[in-house]
């Protein structure tokens, strides 16, 4: 295990934390699958075998040990949302993103706002708090949204809204791929055809 210093850790943090907002825009402004939307992560992100997801909205507040819920599959579940959003607002992207990076990781506020076919123009809030070892490496991630505004935003995107239980959240967006053509493109990228 390799100790970074100080000043190469906070760098590197507020790296991984644009890298997460870069993912969601290389899609958007190409006008193709790029980014998460073809299937790619986040830059930089790696995390231990022990790394640890919470979310109120999405796990009822559990703690999940990622390993064991996702495996291989933490791509997967990012592209399958953001396809499935995109599905009804085409262009949903980061429209505001602010990082702060400290030496045990760092916390990012993003707005995310897409407008549908019809013209409604709809967004809301997350908040990433990233929490990492010496090595840079991801040993918890959380994330928080305004249910409220989420929630509306999620009932036009999916059809339905949290906070979710189990697979609820996972079946909504494969539901929606399935209904607008692109599960077969999600499973040749994930090769499970």
């Amino acid at each position: 295990m390799t100790k970074m210093k100080l000043e190469d850790r906070i760098a590197l943090h507020h790296k991984m934390a644009e890298a997460y907002r870069d993912g969601y825009l290389l899609g958007v402004h190409s006008g193709h699958a790029e980014g998460v939307h073809s299937g790619k992560f986040y830059e930089l992100w790696q995390f231990t075998d022990d790394a640890v997801y919470l979310s109120p909205y999405f796990t009822g507040g559990q703690l999940i040990l990622l390993r064991d819920v996702l495996g291989p599959g933490t791509e997967m579940v990012t592209t399958m949302e953001a396809r499935a959003y995109s599905v009804n607002f085409p262009e949903w992207r980061p429209v505001e993103f602010k990082v702060w990076a400290a030496d045990n990781g760092f916390t990012m506020r993003v707005r995310w706002d897409g407008t549908t076919k019809d013209g409604e123009t709809m967004g809301f809030y997350s908040i990433g708090f990233v929490e990492t070892n010496d090595e840079g490496k991801i040993t918890r991630w959380e994330t928080h949204v305004n249910d409220e505004e989420y929630g509306r935003f999620l009932d036009v995107a999916i059809g339905m809204h949290g906070p979710f239980q189990g697979a609820d959240y996972v079946e909504a967006l494969t539901r929606v791929l399935k209904e607008s053509g692109q599960w077969d493109a999600i499973a040749t990228t994930f090769g499970f055809n």
